[in-house]
């Protein structure tokens, strides 16, 4: 059989912790807020069972020294429920409003000290609402937010998306290389300045222009700008796209693939998308997929439009992910194949991107729904780069919604991609400067620094060492004040 590929067949114009991750209940909702503020005007405080603030001497002394002037109820009413609220212990919040120009983080720590009185004293994080970008198209991708609404005639449920949005509070991809072997991408106005010079295999050439109207498209769902007030938003806004064009016009060769793979590999990609379909399952394409495995790289491919029992390569091989596609009601599309090779679904009907250089369109196939995983795995990647190509892909299936049959299942795979999920499964990336390891910069941290100072007795076991010359001294206490 001659190795074809087939783009666009149903376009329409206009194992984590080093092993591996529970799956996510199928109710499961992403809390993720952007972190960083907090309250500069009062901590919060649990007191233990049986204290009363307003007779305890040490305490009333600890706070006045802490600046605590008052304490008010951490609630509107008291819980209606008290019996659990006691078992919980929420009757023991309480808030410790500071004076004016009292360190917020200083009075907690002072705090703390009083064992067997103070339980907690923290700071309370600001947050926010999830972020919702100003792009003006973005009400009309439901993949990444289905409000219910109609698109192309058919009316979406709520919530059969993504979940985009909270996982924007993470990041936004950051720098991160996702290499697009397709058709080409064109210098649309919503990826400018984030294509990165690129190969075009069948031609011999540099030239990346996109020559089917499909890699724009795939581009777009990846790394279209976000809140840029233009068009739509991708899914990993501030990724950058190496355009490796693998076909003439809309159709290629395996070897050309398998050309483009390596080089893109050899060239810096972490995350390849390849929204391609092929069926001779050639041995120098599954040897070039090895390759780019043995690198560390994650590749996300379509599992083919042909509505056929037969996975499509490069999706059928192991190395991959192999993505079917849904609508915007979390139903099967009619043409995605399917077998137990599938490893997740994604939306891939009716899905709005990038056309030409500045316009936008409909297109369907599980060439769309594909690079919705590539802009999750590049999202995880850049909220914590330590981790590995395997707990990337661990983290995608894990935090699937489980559709169709029960558990895996041939049509589905692990269930709808849901990064909202998998980024709230996701282990917070390591700052070498929490010391202690509590999430928090704090006055704990210093004190690690205060007690190591001076030169380390072991230079590979001094973690306070923050600046790697086997000395704790003035620059990295510097370090842990700056990002106090």
């Amino acid at each position: 059989m001659a190795s074809v590929l087939a783009l666009g067949d149903h376009a329409v114009a206009a194992p984590l912790a080093r092993a591996g991750v529970a799956r996510a209940p199928d109710d499961a909702v992403a809390n993720l807020v952007e972190r960083g503020g907090y309250a500069r005007d009062h901590i919060l405080l649990q007191f233990a069972p049986g204290i009363n603030p307003a007779t305890n001497s040490k305490l009333r002394a600890a706070m006045a020294a802490a600046g605590v002037t008052e304490l008010r109820s951490a609630f509107v009413e008291a819980p209606h429920d008290a019996k659990t609220a006691t078992a919980l212990g929420l009757d023991r919040w309480q808030r410790g409003m500071l004076a004016a120009g009292r360190d917020p983080a200083g009075a907690a720590a002072r705090l703390r000290k009083l064992t067997g009185i103070v339980v907690r004293a923290d700071l309370d994080g600001e947050g926010g609402l999830a972020e919702i970008p100003n792009d003006p198209q973005f009400p009309s991708q439901y993949a990444l937010r289905n409000t219910g609404q109609v698109v192309a005639g058919s009316t979406g449920i709520v919530g059969a998306d993504v979940g985009a949005v909270a996982s924007w509070n993470a990041t936004h991809g950051n720098d991160m290389i996702i290499a697009v072997l397709d058709s080409g991408i064109n210098p649309h106005v919503e990826l400018a300045g984030r294509i990165l010079p690129g190969i075009n295999v069948p031609d011999g050439t540099e030239i990346t222009l996109d020559e089917c109207n499909h890699g724009t498209h795939v581009a777009g769902i990846i790394a279209a700008a976000g809140n840029n007030g233009v068009g739509i938003a991708g899914l990993a806004w501030n990724a950058r796209l190496l355009p490796v064009v693998v076909v003439n016009g809309c159709s290629g060769f395996e070897a050309n693939v398998a050309s483009g793979l390596i080089w893109a590999v050899d060239h810096g990609a972490r995350v390849v998308n390849m929204s391609l379909q092929f069926y001779a399952f050639n041995p120098i394409f599954l040897q070039a997929v090895q390759y780019a495995h043995a690198q560390g790289v994650v590749m996300v491919a379509a599992t083919g439009n042909n509505a056929s029992n037969i996975v499509a390569a490069p999706a059928a091989w192991n190395e991959t992910i192999a993505v079917a596609a849904t609508d915007n009601r979390d139903v099967r599309a009619t043409f995605s194949n399917f077998g137990p090779e599938v490893d997740i679904a994604a939306p891939g009907l009716n899905v709005l991107s990038l056309s030409g250089t500045s316009a936008y369109a409909l297109q369907s196939g599980t060439s769309m729904a594909a690079p919705h995983v590539s802009g999750a795995a590049a999202l995880l990647w850049a909220y914590n780069p330590s981790l590995t190509r395997d707990e990337v892909r661990a983290l995608i299936l894990a935090g699937a919604k489980d559709l169709g049959d029960p558990g895996n299942d041939p049509l589905y795979g692990a269930g709808r991609l849901s990064i909202s999920v998998s980024m709230a499964l996701a282990p917070p990336p390591t700052i070498p400067e929490d010391l202690d390891g509590n999430g928090v910069i704090d006055a704990r941290d210093l004190a690690i620094v205060l007690d190591s100072w001076g030169p380390c007795a072991d230079c590979d076991a001094c973690p306070a060492d923050l600046d790697g010359n086997c000395t704790v001294g003035s620059t990295d206490l510097a370090r842990v004040l700056s990002v106090w």
